[in-house]
């Protein structure tokens, strides 16, 4: 339209079938049945078929009379694959001004993007996408260089640059409801309540999580001592937010829902948004001019306390003489920590294979054996039982090993020997013990547990349960 009234009128070209579905159609006397099964084959062999080869295959084979009365009705009539429009946007031609020519760029349902001559009677270019595209943001001219990012409808940003398909896409953790563009990064608001910001290289930035779904965005352009663009969003609990990068500037609250947006110049005012709502209302909404639109106009991110320097105090001279002696003897002293390093590391393994040889741990690995002793306490108290899990984890049986349990007066253990006639290799061995507090505060002890070799005064392994506060049982 021009001036509002009709300037001219383009029809979508149909969408080229495949040769084999064209041969199938164009043949003469075919039953409905042969021709279901081929389409059936073709449609096995990965072939995309037309809406009406897709609407005979839905019929159902009992069907008969049907199905071949839905190929005569449609035999005579040519097979042509219609489409429709998803979604538009304008490209300069050759010069970026307001007035300047420009082309139309057609997102359809068949995937294609379609861009037209500035007549708008042909196709001038056509890229084959991999999915339908809902959203297109346009950038640079069309003779020069110019990029067009495609939100498509399974969730994928892809980047036709120049009328060939960039293989970088950026896939979005749900299907897109929106796209803009600036000139270092895309944004694109997702059905899953929030915003994403990628470089245009495809590197997220930041992401905005808002309280209600995103209905519809718009980029806002302001022209003051610097450029300010920033972002308006339209929330489903009717919201108007306005985004300087992740900085949140403005809100304001509508009476109906917003489903469109548009930001700028109207009559004499550069900085206008016009909005439409779901009731079918056209609101007005005028952008001061001395509005604050910087990031830090809200007097969110780093507290200003940061800026204040700290009072370090002056360099004394003996941290100069210590720096000095540091620099002189570098090599020294990390040769000297390297040593005491390597040390501390010696005693330590000492230590550990002291604590396995000597059987102070719950593990051992000695007499070619190798035995591990969990113990857990059961109850409140004053009676506790107690499960001791042990398991032979050596490659060998092992026979005849003692157990014992000793504690100081406090506890009073049934079961103090345990005789422990073979341990299998691998398997699981649960040990219980019966216990009770004689305090009668409740205290508590610790329960040392000893398994012994009959060859050695050495114990295998030990172990010390610690035991809880018992509760105390009122007479």
């Amino acid at each position: 339209y021009r001036n509002l009234r009709p300037y001219y009128k383009f029809t979508l070209p149909p969408v080229d079938l495949d040769p084999k579905e064209l041969a199938v159609w164009g043949e003469e006397a075919l039953e409905a049945a042969q021709l279901a099964q081929q389409l059936h084959a073709l449609r096995e062999a990965g072939v995309a078929l037309s809406v009406r080869s897709t609407d005979l295959l839905a019929i159902d084979d009992a069907e008969t009379a049907k199905r071949q009365a839905f190929v005569e009705r449609h035999k005579a009539t040519p097979l042509v694959q219609p489409t429709c429009v998803t979604c538009m946007e304008t490209i300069k031609k050759n010069l970026e001004e307001p007035d300047s020519v420009s082309c139309l760029c057609v997102g359809t349902e068949a995937g294609q993007l379609l861009i037209l001559d500035p007549s708008g009677t042909s196709v001038a270019h056509k890229i084959a996408l991999p999915a339908t595209p809902v959203f297109l943001s346009v950038s640079g001219l069309l003779d020069v260089d110019y990029r067009v990012m495609v939100a498509a409808r399974n969730g994928v940003v892809y980047t036709v640059k120049n009328h060939e398909l960039s293989t970088a896409v950026i896939e979005l953790e749900s299907q897109p409801c929106g796209l803009l563009r600036t000139p270092k990064t895309i944004i694109v608001g997702c059905m899953n309540n929030t915003v994403h910001s990628y470089h245009v290289k495809g590197k997220k930035n930041f992401s905005l999580y808002l309280p209600a779904s995103v209905l519809c965005m718009e980029l806002l352009s302001v022209q003051r001592q610097r450029m300010v663009k920033a972002l308006i969003v339209a929330l489903a609990n009717g919201e108007v937010r306005v985004y300087n990068e992740k900085q949140l500037v403005s809100i304001h609250q509508t009476n109906d829902l917003v489903v469109g947006m548009r930001f700028g110049r109207f009559g004499r005012e550069d900085n206008t948004l016009i909005s439409t709502h779901a009731s079918g209302a056209l609101s007005i909404k005028i952008l001061p001019r001395r509005a604050n639109m910087e990031a830090s106009a809200n007097g969110t991110g780093p507290p200003p306390e940061q800026d204040i320097p700290l009072n370090i105090p002056k360099k004394t001279k003996l941290y100069v003489e210590q720096t000095q002696r540091e620099r002189e003897q570098a090599i020294d002293m990390h040769r000297i920590f390297q040593r005491d390093l390597c040390k501390l590391r010696l005693s330590t393994a000492r230590a550990y294979v002291r604590v396995l040889t000597d059987g102070q741990g719950p593990i051992s690995y000695t007499a070619g054996s190798s035995l591990r002793l969990n113990a857990q306490v059961q109850g409140l108290g004053p009676h506790f039982k107690i499960k001791l899990n042990l398991q032979n984890t050596g490659s060998k049986p092992i026979f005849g090993l003692p157990m014992m349990l000793t504690s100081s007066p406090v506890y009073k253990i049934s079961t103090a020997q345990i005789h422990i006639p073979i341990l299998l290799p691998g398997l699981n061995y649960l040990f219980e013990a019966e216990v009770q507090c004689m305090d009668a505060n409740g205290a508590a002890d610790s329960i040392r547990v000893f398994v012994f070799s009959p060859s050695s005064v050495v114990p295998v392994l030990s172990a010390i349960v610690k035991m809880p506060l018992s509760e105390i049982l009122e007479q």
